[in-house]
């Protein structure tokens, strides 16, 4: 066993041992804090999982300021076939999530004059989307990948999106999606074509994903996450299958953000698991509380 083994291991049995009311004393986590679940499954009908999902966070705090909660997520769904799709969801998503440290990251922990030469936040999530997309032309010429992209720094949420996964912002009682599907059916609704059912058929589509065309610019977004708040990131063989309004359910009534992921998967499976199935969600604070702060 790992040294950190040994000790979360020590310290798994000095809390089964521990009187109960000492382990009820044990505070409870801030509504500012962040709390993360992620899970992935291959789904009912597809031999392997295409995706990739990336969760990395960290809490950065200096001159006595309260702790700010960061984190980078990403879910990547990968097309072209059980082996390309794969290695280009991968490919995309560490190159992305290796520009992203580096050039924002790296830098909140560097010295000033690092930090203060850093370009603006929305550059460098596109240019790590560009670098994703021409590593995924380059090495994987047959395949191709969405990526839907979401860095936290305290309280300010920045989205890179291409494709048809999707970002949501909820909180008890309402849940918004923040990203468009670059898909023709979602075209076509747009346009007044066709209807969201009709489109539903036809969903898979994609106008723009890494790995198609020559140059691609994503979508960037900027939100608020207040506490209170969560952010749901997914792809689409969880919102093809499972409505908005139950995904808010299962989040809202499930006892941590982790088994909340688990049993979105569970509800994509037991409605046919036509695709790979992959959630990220990242809640400030839990359980949610009700009431304020409102969605913006």
């Amino acid at each position: 066993m790992s040294f950190l083994g040994r000790i979360l291991n020590r310290e798994s049995q000095h809390l089964e041992g521990a009187p109960l009311d000492a382990v009820q004393a044990l505070p409870s986590p801030s509504r500012h804090d962040l709390q993360v679940g992620l899970a992935s499954d291959p789904g009912q009908v597809r031999e392997r999982n295409e995706d990739t999902c990336l969760a990395w966070q960290f809490v950065l705090t200096h001159d006595g300021e309260p702790p700010a909660p960061m984190g980078l997520f990403i879910v990547a769904d990968g097309m072209g076939g059980h082996v390309l799709g794969a290695q280009a969801s991968a490919l995309a998503t560490r190159t992305a999530a290796r520009y992203v440290l580096r050039h924002i990251v790296l830098a909140l922990v560097s010295d000033g004059s690092e930090a203060a030469d850093r370009p603006p936040i929305r550059e460098v999530l596109s240019a790590s989307v560009r670098l994703a997309h021409q590593a995924v032309l380059h090495r994987c010429p047959e395949a191709g990948t969405t990526m839907t992209m979401a860095l936290l720094l305290g309280n300010s949420l920045h989205i890179a999106h291409v494709g048809d996964s999707r970002a949501y912002l909820g909180q008890r009682g309402q849940i918004q999606l923040l990203t468009r599907d670059h898909s023709l059916a979602a075209r076509l609704v747009d346009v007044g074509q066709i209807t969201p059912e009709e489109a539903a058929a036809q969903r898979n589509v994609l106008y723009k994903a890494l790995g198609q065309g020559a140059e691609i610019e994503p979508d960037i977004l900027c939100h608020d996450l207040l506490p209170g708040q969560y952010l749901l990131l997914c792809c689409d063989g969880l919102w093809g299958q499972v409505s908005d309004e139950v995904m808010a359910a299962i989040v809202e009534t499930a006892p941590t953000p982790d088994l909340a992921c688990q049993r979105l998967v569970a509800e994509a499976n037991q409605h046919g698991g036509e695709d790979n199935i992959s959630v990220i969600l990242a809640a400030r604070g839990w359980p949610l509380p009700g009431g304020e702060p409102r969605m913006p």
